[in-house]
């Protein structure tokens, strides 16, 4: 059994993320209050080429993972402060360039609305949005081939 399928019988939802970063499409990836076997799943996810980081929280931890590019771009958004910090990591996890723009203006409060939030994976789409449902719909896809 590949490393594909023993991260989905660990954890589905890590396993989708996974995949959509080894085809490109999500660079990063967090998942808030893992509870899997962390050495089991780091080293499942450098078999799939890509980079893991585990901050613990008491009993849990957060895992960070993705592409070796995205988590650069991760860690470097991670020191910055800010609007910038916020839109630097939209863009490291993914989102397109609008939506970045749009949730960091949100944030900082330099825009007032609702980013319209959408399933599965918790994408948020700037109002509007062109790429975003482009997006959704290869998230999609990608669930159906795992």
């Amino acid at each position: 059994m590949g490393p594909l399928k023993r991260l989905k019988a660990a954890n589905g939802r890590l396993a989708l993320l996974a995949l959509l970063a080894v085809k490109g499409i999500k660079p990063v990836s967090r998942i808030d209050g893992y509870e899997g076997p962390e050495k089991t799943t780091g080293r499942l996810l450098k078999e799939l080429g890509l980079e893991a980081e585990f901050k613990h929280a008491g009993c849990r931890a957060d895992v960070v993972f993705g592409t070796p590019e995205g988590m650069n771009k991760y860690r470097a958004a991670a020191g910055l402060t800010g609007r910038e910090k916020i839109r630097r990591l939209g863009l490291a996890f993914g989102y397109p360039d609008c939506c970045a723009n749009f949730f960091a203006d949100l944030v900082s409060g330099k825009t007032d609305g609702e980013p319209e939030r959408k399933p599965p994976l918790e994408h948020f789409l700037c109002p509007g949005c062109k790429v975003s449902p482009g997006l959704l719909k290869k998230y999609s896809e990608m669930e159906r081939r795992l």
